[in-house]
């Protein structure tokens, strides 16, 4: 039997009788969210760069400010939750006393979630799309509150996306400017703080050896303009940073993202000068340092990379890396462009052992790839730029 929400207090919800099963069934005004209690869940999903991590902590305090005005019982049983592919989502979702509303944060497939009958937030990259997004879902069998595309983002940035949210739940105005007022402040510290900070930000921060190459020209000024300690501090004066705090379950929606931990006043320049002194990877975790080499390759490390070249072609770059252990995986990848190149352009190289070689090009820092040009010619191109490049995958024919 379908789930019945119990209708809000403050939302104006028809019901309308549907004729497959003859139940009563929300027929819900344009924008109104649907609201997840009796065992109903929310899903914020959504592609990896596209704010998915701003409409978790939107849904999530939006939500909350909801059941404060509404259902203040039921506050300490919302449940923040980033799930991964691979993970026991069934188990989790099953967990927890009845009352439990799990507000999770995913990337992965939402047919997955079809069966629990959740309430569906999501991103899409234009307004067409997400048109598209929200029908097709629909379509299956979901029922989708929102879904927040990037140019209505852009457009108009934390106040719009804050009304949509305050539309959405019925939430009067002073919720609304307190959502604007907590947001503008978290996005700062989104961008410029913590494990999903900015790639641009965090490339310019990490020590010459482990920068990534393609990211180099693209410095991020806006966060060096910022006193980061400040904006901390003056998130956490913040009124409705203050009301998330008093309860235990929602804290996390008060950090830069999941992974964080709980903010100080101190904690984003700490994090900041990490990344500066120990090459802080994706997870938070240093990087060698201390036997790192810079400047010419000597011969011995020549050698070794021209055997883990062999070994494992140009999609591992890491795993020579790892077999240097004097060398980070960007010099590796500098390298190997380098040689690569001085190859095909000596013109006494074998195709068919480059290709051989290059098979399998994924490279973090930018992939490369061998293509023919239009006189047959092999070259060596970087697939991050290759849109701009007319480059063939295939040799062309003499008839060509």
């Amino acid at each position: 039997m379908p789930q019945r929400l119990r209708p809000s207090r403050n939302i104006d919800i028809d019901r309308i009788e549907h004729p497959d099963d003859g139940l009563l069934h929300e027929k819900r005004p344009p924008g109104k969210f649907p609201v997840a209690i009796d065992g109903k869940h929310i899903i914020a999903h959504g592609k990896p760069r596209t704010a998915s991590t701003l409409l978790f902590n939107m849904v999530g305090v939006s939500n909350f400010l909801y059941l404060m005005r509404h259902e203040p019982n039921l506050v300490p049983y919302i449940e923040p939750k980033y799930i991964k592919d691979g993970q026991p989502y069934e188990e989790y979702l099953r967990e927890g006393p009845a009352e439990t509303t799990k507000i999770y944060k995913t990337h992965i497939d939402l047919d997955k979630f079809l069966r629990y009958d959740a309430v569906i937030f999501t991103t899409a990259t234009t307004s067409k799309e997400a048109a598209s997004v929200k029908s097709s879902l629909e379509k299956q069998g979901h029922d989708v509150a929102y879904v927040q595309d990037m140019e209505r983002l852009k457009g108009g940035g934390i106040p719009r996306i804050a009304h949509d949210f305050a539309f959405g739940y019925d939430l009067p105005k002073d919720d609304e400017d307190e959502m604007v007022e907590y947001f503008s402040k978290w996005e700062i510290l989104r961008q410029c703080c913590g494990e999903q900070m900015s790639k641009y930000w965090k490339n310019d921060l990490t020590p010459e050896v482990y920068k990534k190459l393609a990211l180099k020209d693209h410095p991020h000024p806006f966060c060096a303009d910022h006193d980061i300690d400040e904006i901390e501090k003056g998130f956490m004066e913040i009124k409705l940073y203050n009301k998330l705090d008093v309860y235990p379950n929602m804290r996390p929606f008060n950090k830069p993202s999941l992974r964080d931990g709980e903010l100080n006043g101190t904690y984003c320049s700490s994090y900041n000068e990490r990344i500066k002194t120990q090459a802080l990877n994706f997870y938070g975790q240093p990087l060698p340092m201390e036997n790192i080499r810079t400047g010419n390759w000597t011969e011995e490390e020549h050698s070794v990379f021209l055997e883990g070249l062999k070994r494992h072609g140009s999609s591992k770059p890491s795993n020579i890396a790892k077999m240097l252990e004097t060398r980070t995986v960007m010099q590796v990848y500098t390298h190997m462009k380098d040689y690569i190149q001085q190859q095909v352009h000596s013109g006494n190289n074998d195709d068919d052992e480059l290709v051989k070689v290059m098979e399998r090009p994924a490279l973090e820092g930018g992939d490369l790839a061998l293509a023919y040009d239009e006189t047959g010619k092999l070259i060596l191109v970087d697939k991050t730029s290759m849109s701009e490049i007319q480059v063939q995958v295939q040799k062309p024919s003499d008839d060509t």
